[in-house]
């Protein structure tokens, strides 16, 4: 198919017709707010996903400080005009070849490739521009775009590539249900994987063999074991020498992406039959993750499906292992996922978002800090217009037999 191929040659998952869409898209929604366009944001490593969504580009180089002449290394900006042609701003002269833009312009100086680009369209004074990466563009970066440009102003628009990126189209749902079942072979591999007298990298190694033998990429992988180590939410390193020994809980996060767009496990295991407690912790939690399954559906706010685990743990007398609200140390239960591994909507108090169908989800729900340890169950979940689609199928927690 013609429209799956960059100027490289190199295959995408997403035809590129897809990635001018959505650009296109762009450009219709800063014209409805009377921007002369908007200016997109990416950071390296961690907040990618816009460059991703709209041109196939991760910034290549890491952040560093800005200093000298060097301004915004590990960023990029896709400027799109409303009505002119857009460009991609790298700050290093290494990216990728497959990136799905025709015009790629360099600068070491993001700031300043920024005016340059803007004057070479001719609106570079008096016209108002959306930004979009507000929640990591630093105060250094802003302050000095805003000297580079003084006769522009700047609004931000994060609000725009949100709502685009929470909805899935039918191309990005197939590939969805693709990476949820490499995440579940991964899962398969965790049950033979966690045995008494391994450490938890040897577990980590053998989950992430299998999901690259089947095409996974950016791989990140935690076996959380013993009391203290399982009790956390998340804790460095997320994988360590320590022996396997019975009775130990664990945590197994099996995150990873596939064709560029993620997926985000969690199974949680003991070695040895477990304990009545260990059992009721296991036994609640399952619950937990059932009661948001069968909660998620459009017109529901993203809010509720905290609210409805946090009654569970009540009642089973969890209050002070789960949620803030309790006293516990879980900041949320869920969170959105797509081409990077957190987006919105946040599953928790204060979020009202309104799922909607296309929405792709990972409930997460856990107890922690408890005084046998700890654990947290998630499957990856898309909002249908009947209600939700569980993409996986793998056993959700077990105990070995050594």
């Amino acid at each position: 198919m013609e429209g799956m191929k960059t100027m490289s040659g190199t295959s995408l998952a997403i035809p590129i017709e897809t990635y001018a869409a959505r650009r296109q898209r762009c450009r219709v929604e800063a014209s409805a707010r009377s921007f002369a366009g908007l200016i997109v944001f990416s950071r390296d490593p961690d907040r990618a996903g816009n460059g991703l969504y709209l041109a196939n580009h991760r910034p290549i180089a890491g952040s560093h400080p800005s200093m000298y002449d060097q301004r915004g290394r590990g960023y990029c900006a896709i400027i799109i005009p409303v009505d002119q042609d857009e460009t991609l701003l790298v700050t290093s002269p290494y990216y990728e070849p497959d990136v799905t833009m025709d015009r790629v312009e360099v600068d070491t100086n993001l700031p300043r490739g920024l005016a340059r680009i803007l004057a070479s369209y001719g609106l570079d004074s008096g016209e108002r521009w959306g930004l979009v990466g507000e929640e990591f563009l630093p105060v250094l970066l802003y302050r000095d775009i805003q000297t580079a440009l003084p006769f522009c102003s700047f609004y931000f628009a994060d609000d725009v590539l949100w709502s685009m990126r929470t909805i899935k189209d039918e191309m990005e749902q197939q590939i969805l249900r693709d990476a949820a079942k490499i995440a579940d072979a991964g899962a398969a591999t965790a049950m033979r994987a966690y045995r008494a007298g391994r450490t938890e990298q040897d577990v980590v190694n053998d989950i992430d063999s299998t999901l690259r033998s089947l095409g996974a990429t950016n791989t990140s992988l935690t076996c959380q074991s013993g009391v203290y180590r399982s009790g956390e939410p998340l804790i460095r390193p997320f994988a360590s020498d320590r022996i396997l020994e019975l009775g130990d809980m664990a945590q197994l996060e099996i995150r990873g992406s596939y064709r560029g767009y993620g997926f985000d496990i969690c199974r949680s295991a003991v070695i040895g039959p477990p304990n009545d407690t260990q059992r009721h912790m296991f036994e609640t939690v399952d619950r937990m993750l059932d009661a948001i399954i069968a909660k998620a559906a459009p017109g529901v706010r993203a809010e509720e499906l905290q609210h409805e685990i946090d009654e569970i743990a009540h009642v089973e007398g969890f209050d002070g292992y789960q949620s803030m609200h309790f006293g516990g140390p879980s900041t949320y239960c869920g969170h959105g996922l797509g081409v990077s591994n957190d987006e919105p909507p946040v599953l928790f108090t204060g979020d009202r978002t309104i799922l909607r169908p296309g929405m792709y989800i990972t409930p997460e729900p856990g107890l922690y800090r408890h005084p046998e340890g700890g654990l947290r169950l998630e499957d990856d979940i898309l909002i249908t217009p009947e209600g939700c689609e569980n993409l996986n199928s793998s056993q959700r927690w077990w105990w070995s037999e050594d």
